[in-house]
């Protein structure tokens, strides 16, 4: 398969192409590619990450050009005619250049199969669109044109293919690939972490500051734990800890994904409220380095960690009953890793590109 993945823009603007030597988790997440994002897909399939502005080549004519009108001027798309297979990727900023790229290569270039994934969860995109009714039919157009259209969030299959009834077998869950063996070098067992609670996610996503509430509550039980929030260090991205006020707790930065797992895998529990039903990198990256993740709604929470159930519905009481009995229970904690350590396996990159490689032999 000849393979590459198509985004609007990227931290280079120029085409980065997998090596054995330099897979995606290993490049430079802040000028390169994100380590646990589409670049994946690219690794694991051994191809390519192609910018669109790489086949527009923006000039300050193009862009007046742009300005006036809303579209680019028209660009040459030959060099899209090498591959076989192309993940779109549709964003909601810039959306509908990526509508309109899928249909055009759609018709010039048919031979490609057209693989299309929504950037934002379900949640976010759902929340917008209710506002947006003409985004909303220019993102039916996307899938449509797709010859299928990508959810990496098994529950949202059935909302996706109600969305367009006509198109709905085009729709596919598909889980996301992961560099499964890279993070689990960095698995500890509990024994070897350290007595912290890692509440992960923005405070100011919606249900976040649950989460701090559910890890001030487990602290009450367990005094020795200290609880861990982080911060972007961004004006105005400081975390909401006003449910920390009788609580001994550390703010603390955002870190590359490598230096991150380095982190984690030192923390007990992680506590991560947000129920956008996402994918969930936290869940995924907790299940690699041995850490239990309590309170998502997302993919890797339901698939992962079958055990510690969540939705937006349950309550504090119930999150904290969870987390209290993996704390003082180290058969339950070993038993709920070694599970999500099991399961993690089916993403690694060659399982996943088999699994791609499959569905689109069958198109």
């Amino acid at each position: 398969m000849k393979f590459a993945v198509l985004e609007y823009t990227s931290k280079t603007g120029a085409v980065w192409r997998h090596t054995p030597e330099r897979p995606n988790y290993l490049s430079d997440p802040q000028k390169e590619l994100d380590p646990t994002s589409f670049g994946c897909y690219v690794s694991a399939l051994e191809g390519e990450h192609i910018p669109l502005t790489f086949l527009i080549k923006p000039t300050i004519l193009k862009r007046v050009y742009k300005k006036l009108t809303g579209s680019w001027p028209a660009y040459d798309i030959s060099y899209l005619k090498q591959f076989d297979t192309l993940m779109i990727v549709h964003q909601i900023s810039n959306g509908h250049e990526i509508t309109a790229l899928t249909k055009r290569i759609k018709k010039e270039i048919p031979s490609i199969k057209i693989l299309g994934v929504p950037t934002q969860p379900y949640g976010i995109l759902k929340d917008y669109w209710t506002e947006n009714l003409d985004w909303l039919k220019d993102f039916k157009g996307f899938i449509k044109a797709c010859d299928i259209f990508v959810t990496i969030v098994k529950s949202t299959e059935k909302d996706w293919r109600a969305l367009v009834p006509d198109h709905a077998q085009q729709v596919r869950y598909i889980p996301q690939p992961y560099p499964v063996e890279y993070a689990a070098q960095f698995f500890k067992p509990f024994r070897e972490k350290k007595k912290i609670i890692f509440v992960a996610g923005l405070t100011n996503r919606d249900n976040i500051t649950k989460g701090v509430e559910v890890a001030a509550q487990i602290q009450k039980q367990f005094p020795e734990y200290v609880i861990h929030i982080a911060t972007l260090g961004e004006p105005g991205s400081e975390p909401d800890v006003s449910a920390l006020q009788h609580s001994v707790f550390e703010v603390i930065r955002f870190e590359p994904w490598r230096q991150h797992l380095e982190y984690l895998t030192q923390t007990s529990l992680v506590v991560n409220t947000d129920y956008t039903q996402t994918r969930g990198r936290v869940q995924v990256d907790c299940a690699a380095i041995g850490t239990p993740s309590i309170g998502a709604n997302s993919d890797g929470q339901m698939d992962l960690f079958p055990a510690l159930p969540a939705s937006r519905e349950q309550s504090v009481a119930d999150l904290v009953a969870q987390g209290s009995r993996l704390l003082q229970d180290e058969v339950l904690y070993a038993s709920v890793v070694d599970t999500a350590r099991q399961r993690l396996q089916q993403y690694n990159y060659q399982r996943s590109a088999e699994r791609i490689q499959q569905l689109v032999s069958e198109l």
